[in-house]
């Protein structure tokens, strides 16, 4: 990842969900093919993680509601991004939670935790439709994160687009199901739905997309 990488500072934004689809898939490709940005990546997968175990109703609190919360700097983000890239350069990851501690006013201060990144899967479809998937499931801290990729391709038999409603579920070991996303898709689209669980990885047996109108599952991957 040199200076003259144009990719080369996406990977904070990509990693907090700061890129738009578009954008999301073009890095995603890039990474692909460049090591340094993979690192650059796989260094900062924490902070969501633990953003994400703030409890929302102190996150959400304005500052004056409670004096001992101090204002978090708008500069707080990208200075916690600069030192973990520096913590890279001299060989360990710093720990990125102490840095956001602060700025939260003693919320939660935990040492940055490196997810494990599956391989984006193909999905199995159970039943005969224009829609395919890809799904990543990403070990984190607090539980796991599911990505999908969603395709809508244009049917064969040509008439009136139509518009549905999808829903990705997650499924355990003891056979109970949970819904993380729902969207909206109509033909010529790709959607990128993003859920998350309390799940493990080694606890979820498979995910699945349905219809929402009538539970009907489309597409299916074991894990």
């Amino acid at each position: 990842m040199s200076s003259t990488d144009p990719y080369a500072e996406w990977d904070a934004a990509y990693v907090i969900g700061a890129l738009s689809p578009r954008e999301r898939l073009e890095y995603e490709e890039h990474l692909s093919g460049c090591g340094p940005c993979s690192q650059a990546v796989a260094s900062l997968a924490g902070i969501p993680g633990i953003l994400s175990a703030v409890p929302a109703d102190r996150a959400l609190r304005p500052p004056h509601a409670d004096p001992s919360l101090a204002e978090v700097p708008a500069t707080l983000l990208p200075e916690l991004m600069d030192s973990s890239r520096r913590a890279r350069r001299w060989g360990r990851i710093r720990t990125a939670a102490v840095a956001i501690a602060a700025g939260l006013a003693g919320v939660m201060a935990s040492p940055l935790l490196t997810e494990r990144q599956e391989a984006a899967l193909p999905m199995v479809q159970t039943t005969p439709s224009p829609v395919t998937a890809e799904v990543r499931v990403i070990q984190e801290p607090w539980g796991t994160r599911v990505e999908l990729t969603c395709r809508y391709a244009v049917p064969a038999d040509p008439g009136p687009a139509k518009t549905f409603e999808y829903a990705m579920y997650v499924t355990d070991l003891l056979g109970s199901s949970t819904k993380l996303a729902t969207w909206m898709a109509s033909p010529d689209t790709t959607t990128m739905p993003v859920g998350t669980t309390g799940l493990t990885m080694k606890q979820i047996r498979s995910i699945d997309v349905r219809l929402t109108k009538n539970g009907l599952v489309l597409l299916d991957r074991h894990l």
